[in-house]
């Protein structure tokens, strides 16, 4: 069982974790956040082990926590779908050039 300030401690490190893979999410950089449900998930159980009176004393970091989460998850979001729509305007691209390839040398014979 983790102590009441290694717990805190480990609240602090995974939110600034989470702000930097937000700033780099938003720079277009790859941001690897494979393990931060296992983070999590272990974090909460040791929580749940803590008195009430500690687990109310961590409440406030928890919920900036959260919502640092949702935002990094919004970030995330919106790169994939931006990468999405490149995807398919390069996809359409590239049918247009094949296309316009293909009927060129069709009429050159």
């Amino acid at each position: 069982m983790m102590s009441f300030t290694e717990i805190e401690n480990s609240i602090e490190t995974l939110s600034q974790q989470v702000s930097n893979a937000s700033a780099a999410a938003r720079n277009g950089e790859i941001v690897n956040v494979t393990d931060l449900p296992k983070v999590v998930d272990f974090l909460c159980l040791e929580i749940n082990k803590l008195s009430k009176s500690d687990r109310s004393k961590v409440s406030t970091k928890l919920l900036s926590l959260v919502e640092e989460l949702d935002n990094l998850t919004i970030t995330i979001s919106s790169s994939l779908e931006k990468v999405k729509v490149e995807m398919q305007e390069t996809t359409t691209h590239n049918r247009a050039a094949r296309a316009y390839t293909s009927a060129n040398t069709t009429g050159k014979k």
